[in-house]
């Protein structure tokens, strides 16, 4: 039975998984498995049949001569039914699909046709039917996707259970940049963390990296920066916590000239300047890009880096004005009100 709580603000409905035939990849399913329990949407697992061409030669006739098509959809075929026929599956809708293509390409290409709105991947497994590379295959669906990819680490925490901590809720760090573009991942990681945790109590935090001289007040003691950004998460937490009464919002503010690298701090060793006490977050949420606001930092590369630096659980959201392409970011001071009500905390840095 899913939880009516998650079920009413949910954007989850329909999860795509992409399977390989790997043990790696296969980590995606019981995550898929508990948010589609919890907020009552279905499951679709595709798998995708990448034709054995070598390098260079991409019409080998000996190559395609020893291959069969029939064969290899017809195992891929029963491969997922066997998964969807899993214990762990027991009262939950699940289609499966095989479709041969470029794995990247054909994953968007499915989503789109099925109107899926998660895409649930682990970062590579490089065994089964397909042998594709699920790792490159994961980044540049994220890159691509219209809708939210949660990425899971090989290695990595795989949040398909109650927290290992009881007397911790499950928690979801959203770094923002004062623009509208990070605000986009604020509403799916919020969705995503409530459905993961289910009954249980589940957390958000907001995390907001500055330059160090933004900080420091006695050498700029005119700046306006950390009042500015601790206005600003006190704002948008409050704004979160009217919208998901059932979250507990915290927010913290960190300084370091590598943005990712105090991004990673924060959420995997715990809070720097902020609310409550120190914690570390279960997974991250982030836009691909935010290029406006408080610190200036291109969001796309660093959710790349961000991706590329830890084993948490990574959901990558791609605005939609993004999508369309290049609309540019609101300012703070642009946006309207309310809920961005602004009281011009930022006039220096504008």
């Amino acid at each position: 039975m899913c939880d009516e709580k998650a079920r009413e603000n949910t954007m989850y409905t329909h999860l795509l998984v992409p399977l390989d035939g790997s043990e790696r990849a296969e980590r995606a399913v019981p995550v898929a498995e508990r948010i589609a329990r919890t907020t009552g949407g279905r499951i679709t697992l595709l798998q995708v049949i990448n034709l054995p061409m070598p390098l260079g030669a991409p019409y080998d006739a000996a190559a395609l001569s020893a291959y069969s098509f029939e064969q290899t959809e017809a195992e891929a075929a029963s491969y997922l039914a066997r998964v969807a026929g899993w214990p762990l599956l027991n009262g939950v809708r699940v289609e499966t699909e095989v479709v041969t293509g470029a794995p990247a390409a054909t994953v968007l290409d499915i989503a789109r046709e099925k109107q899926a709105d998660l895409i649930v991947i682990c970062s590579h497994g490089r065994t089964g039917a397909t042998r594709w590379m699920l790792g490159s295959v994961a980044e540049h669906i994220a890159r691509q996707s219209l809708v939210p990819v949660l990425i899971l680490r090989e290695q990595g925490a795989v949040p398909a259970h109650p927290h290992p901590d009881p007397l911790q809720p499950m928690r979801i760090l959203v770094p923002l940049d004062g623009s509208l573009f990070a605000e986009a991942a604020l509403a799916p990681a919020a969705q995503l963390i409530l459905a993961l945790a289910g009954p249980e109590q589940a957390a958000l935090h907001l995390a907001l990296a500055l330059p160090p001289y933004e900080m420091d007040r006695e050498n700029v003691p005119n700046t306006l920066a950390l009042d500015g950004a601790r206005a600003y998460l006190m704002r948008t937490a409050d704004r979160m916590r009217g919208t998901y009464p059932q979250l507990r919002v915290s927010w913290s503010v960190t300084s370091d000239v590598d943005v990712a690298q105090a991004l990673l701090r924060v959420a995997e060793t715990g809070d720097e300047v902020g609310t409550g006490p120190g914690s570390t977050s279960d997974m991250i949420a982030m836009a691909t890009h935010g290029r406006s606001g408080i610190i200036r930092w291109a969001l796309g590369s660093t959710t790349e880096r961000v991706l590329h630096g830890t084993k948490l659980p990574l959901l990558i959201v791609r605005p939609a004005a993004a999508a369309q392409q290049d609309v540019p970011a609101v300012r703070p001071t642009e946006a309207s009100q309310p809920p961005h009500e602004v009281d011009a905390p930022w006039p220096a840095l504008f």
